[in-house]
């Protein structure tokens, strides 16, 4: 029906009197369906009907009630993008849309995102047309986010719809890029993605003359070029304060305007020229010379823009790139290096389809550095260089044969030389490189014969470092190649990784483990046991009853295997226990044997009065007097130099009024704990 019908039959209004609205619950609904609707009739009924909420809600005196005004106004400025998808009359009333958004764009931060997503629609639904149909498919995504109806209805334009559409973009993209780049200057960064996007897509079908202006602007404007258009290095400013008092930008400051304009940079690649892609890479060599590496990461993702969109410019320019790239130290944080791999990835698929001298020279510098990165202690770092080869084996693959040799087999060649190199670090991250590639392609194997040779041979090496990835490249290599493949293979991989099987440092006994495991699995029992030599049929023969164990039990079923399980653990609790408590026992009794000698050792040292205590009667004095015993003794063994004082002062005892007190405490504590009555309680029940 359309959503001019829906609004007639059920129309968003707000009476003035009472403030109140009517079918206010229909902007979602249309923010998500309408697709192939009018500008015209969003600019003549939708806005006039936006801004009669915003100006009520300035009416209002209750803060909640003008809030939720607000909020409707917004969301009815917020239908923007749903009435620019697909729109029937671009070519017709873009002017004064426009004209409405630069406004916007200046005046209300809080459309930012609206427009930058609006704009973006109407330029790319269009190219869309005008591009070949894999093209479409690919770019158009974006849509789907934006439209639920999207995916069951797509209307299309016809390609001389879309030319006059894009034509009519096109006369208003300079204004409205130059206040989207004023926007973005000054907006948050949480804001400026959206904004970005739209910027390199105005500048895609913007002059580039006058894209190339407006950036000028900026770098003039921010005081990174004079006048004469040469680059101004920054000055070390040691002392911050005086240039705020002095109306100067401080450094960091300077820091930031960089770190934008860079990013901005990156958005107005596409449809640069010659000129503005000479004045963007000057500016970003002008960054990488800073002393400080803050605006590097937006440099690496400018650059990586330009050498992936112009081809031309990374032909001209590839040794200087190598050299600026690799005189710069490889930055820490994983963002930076990954844009930094890429540039590098897009200058070595370009170095290894050309054949001069040099530039092969250049090529080995560049994988050295991913080589060394395969190795290095972060394993987000080597995760990127994981990453950077796969791409440019993936990239390699696909590229057409220029010379005898294809791309992706002199990457190979290359990497191969490194597995004679003197140092066991350089030579493991080669195995690990080969690793990935086999991983990516496991066809190279067979296509380059002496590959698995090369590598098994580093097995007779005494590095334990080359000896683990080379370990690490045969699970690979077995995991990645198909059966019939393998079986070719069969004979020589054996051999070479199983005199390492006795070997548990390093896991190397688990490693040819997991290999022959996966080999018999591939290629079966017969054939394994075949090629596996003499010496080692005993530990092939312990690795099959091993699987054939695990077969087994999983055959038999969970509920046995559990109750094995639970009968082994309790058989080790149970002797675990009756050897702890054989321990205990034995030294309870040990104890209890001292203790009793001691009492009967020092029973007659008794004194008189501890002996009236113990005829005191109720059995209180008795544990009253062996409480008093063990505590003299506990005296005595304080020290064995003073083992004669103790004995003297022990049979003298303390006086009588403070031995009473002792006595009443400890029989008091022994009391409390058996639950008895406090001891003087019961001393006077007894005299009674």
């Amino acid at each position: 029906m359309g959503p001019q019908r829906i609004l007639t039959l059920l129309p968003i209004s707000l009476k003035p009197k009472d403030l109140l609205c009517s079918n206010i619950w229909l902007v979602p609904i249309l923010k998500d369906y309408v697709v192939g609707a009018s500008i015209g009739y969003y600019m003549e009924h939708i806005v006039p009907l936006a801004k009669s909420f915003e100006q009520a809600s300035h009416k209002v005196k209750k803060s909640i009630m003008g809030q939720d005004l607000q909020a409707h106004a917004h969301g009815l400025w917020g239908l923007l993008p749903a009435f620019c998808r697909y729109s029937t009359d671009t070519h017709k009333k873009f002017g004064p849309l426009a004209e409405l958004l630069i406004h916007l764009l200046k005046n209300d931060s809080s459309m930012h995102e609206d427009i930058a997503v609006a704009l973006q629609i109407l330029v790319n639904q269009n190219k869309n047309v005008l591009r070949s149909e894999k093209d479409t498919l690919e770019s158009d995504t974006f849509q789907l986010k934006d439209s639920i109806i999207y995916l069951r209805i797509r209307p299309t334009y016809s390609q001389k719809t879309a030319t006059r559409n894009i034509k009519s973009l096109s006369s208003y993209s300079a204004e409205l890029l130059q206040a989207l780049t004023d926007a973005f200057v000054q907006s948050h960064p949480a804001k400026r993605p959206y904004i970005k996007d739209s910027i390199q897509c105005l500048a895609s079908i913007t002059d580039s003359s006058v894209t190339k202006k407006i950036f000028m602007s900026l770098l003039e404007k921010f005081q990174f070029m004079t006048c004469e258009g040469e680059f101004e290095m920054q000055k070390d400013n040691t002392n911050e304060s005086v240039d705020d008092e002095q109306g100067n930008v401080n450094s960091k400051e300077k820091d930031l305007q960089r770190c934008v304009i860079t990013e901005l940079a990156s958005s107005l690649v596409e449809g640069a020229k010659e000129d503005l892609i000479h004045l963007i890479y000057d500016f970003i060599k002008h960054t990488f010379q800073e002393n400080n590496e803050i605006g590097h990461h937006e440099a690496y993702i400018t650059l990586s823009r330009i050498l992936e969109e112009h081809a031309w410019f990374c032909s001209s320019k590839s040794i200087e790139l190598i050299d600026l790239l690799l005189g710069l130290k490889p930055p820490v944080d994983v963002a930076s290096l990954r844009s930094r791999f890429e540039c590098l990835h897009f200058l070595m698929v370009h170095m290894l389809k050309m054949c001069s001298e040099e530039e092969s020279t250049k090529s080995f510098l560049i994988l050295n550095e991913i080589i060394l990165m395969l190795k290095d202690g972060n394993e987000e770092h080597r995760k990127a260089a994981f990453d950077v080869l796969q791409k440019m084996s993936s990239s390699l693959t696909h590229s057409s044969q220029i010379s005898s040799v294809a791309p992706d087999r002199k990457l190979i060649s290359m990497i191969m030389g490194y597995l004679s190199g003197s140092s066991p670090h350089i030579t493991s991250g080669a195995v690990s490189a080969l690793s990935v590639l086999v991983y990516s392609d496991p066809e190279m194997c067979l296509q380059i014969p002496d590959l698995v040779s090369s590598l098994l041979s580093l097995l007779q090496t005494k590095s334990l470092e080359v000896i683990k990835a080379v370990l690490g490249f045969v699970k690979v290599l077995v995991s990645s190649l198909q059966a019939k493949d393998l079986h070719n293979l069969l004979p020589e991989v054996i051999s070479g990784v199983l005199p390492w099987s006795p070997v548990s440092r390093n896991h190397f006994r688990s490693k040819v483990t997991v290999i022959l495991e996966i080999m018999i699995r591939k290629c079966g029992t017969a054939a394994v046991q075949l090629a596996t030599p003499e010496k080692y049929k005993s530990f092939v023969r312990t690795v099959l009853e091993n699987r054939h164990g695990k077969t087994s039990s999983k055959d038999a079923g969970t509920n046995n295997t559990d109750m094995l399980l639970a009968d082994s653990e309790t058989k080790g609790l149970q002797r675990r226990k009756q050897k702890e408590l054989g321990i205990l026992s034995k030294e309870k009794g040990s104890t209890k044997q001292r203790k009793r000698k001691r009492e009967n050792r020092d029973y007659g040292k008794l004194t008189d009065s501890s002996k009236l205590h113990v005829s005191a009667g109720d059995g209180v004095g008795l544990k009253m007097a062996k409480r008093a015993r063990h505590l003299d003794k506990s005296t005595e063994d304080q020290s064995d130099g003073r083992k004669t004082r103790n004995k003297r002062n022990f049979k003298k005892g303390p006086p009588n009024g403070k031995r009473r007190k002792m006595e009443k405490a400890n029989i008091g504590k022994e009391d409390n704990r058996a639950g008895r009555k406090p001891f003087s309680k019961v001393r006077k029940a007894s005299k009674g």
